[in-house]
């Protein structure tokens, strides 16, 4: 910021401060420069320092701007997002399971493993703090599986595994152990945010198909909240 200078005399106008915004005569306004007459000059009132707000404070749903993207939905054969695998890889490995399970009659598990609460959180905090929670539970879910298994994001907050020579009650470990891990990671994001798992075998008289659909149903059993009286 330039300081105006006396033209009437070889003195220039004290200096303006950087660190603070303030010149060096103490008892003069900040950012004004005075003529001879002592009238503040005008053109420097737009110069006046404004505070910042530095304070980190979360921000109401209504503040949020239309521009900023929810998460993508995944595409592909791997999700950027999270590193793991995508949907189209999914497709093709349950696919594959399925004619290996019908042949040899290996144990198979197929679990679903979903985050509500994230919507809530990007309006309160940002999607990108939304989208670090979702990352983070994709890295926990992929520590706990074998190199033999399977993860997959399959919608925006949805993932699929599939627990390969693993029978439906030996499942129990890896959900209970996953749950606990992702639970960790979601705490600091408050209590609106939850993770529900689902998870089945192929019946006695099915294929891997039905035990994806009696998983989902199990996944959205452990989703509903349950109405207060």
């Amino acid at each position: 910021m330039a300081s105006e200078i006396d033209h009437g005399s070889n003195t220039p106008a004290p200096a303006t401060s950087m660190a603070d915004g303030r010149a060096d005569d103490p008892s003069g306004p900040v950012g004004d420069s005075v003529d001879g007459s002592g009238t503040a000059s005008a053109a420097t009132d737009s110069l006046r320092l404004m505070p910042r707000r530095t304070r980190m404070v979360p921000i109401g749903t209504f503040e949020v701007p239309g521009i900023i993207r929810p998460i993508a939905p995944p595409e592909g054969w791997t999700d950027l997002l999270t590193g793991a695998d995508g949907p189209r890889f999914w497709d093709r490995i349950v696919l594959s399971e399925q004619a290996r399970c019908g042949r040899y009659h290996r144990p198979v598990t197929v679990a679903f493993v979903e985050i509500l609460g994230l919507t809530e959180l990007a309006g309160q905090w940002g999607w990108d703090v939304a989208e670090r929670a979702l990352a983070g539970c994709a890295r926990r879910l992929g520590r706990e599986i074998r190199s033999s298994d399977h993860i997959a994001r399959l919608e925006q907050a949805r993932f699929g595994v599939l627990l390969t020579e693993t029978s439906e009650i030996a499942a129990i470990n890896f959900v209970e152990r996953a749950r606990a891990s992702c639970e960790r990671e979601l705490e600091p994001f408050g209590s609106g945010v939850v993770i529900g798992f689902g998870w089945a075998s192929p019946p006695a008289k099915g294929d891997l198909s039905d035990a994806v659909d009696l998983a989902l149903t199990r996944l959205a059993a452990e989703l509903t909240v349950e109405p207060t009286a």
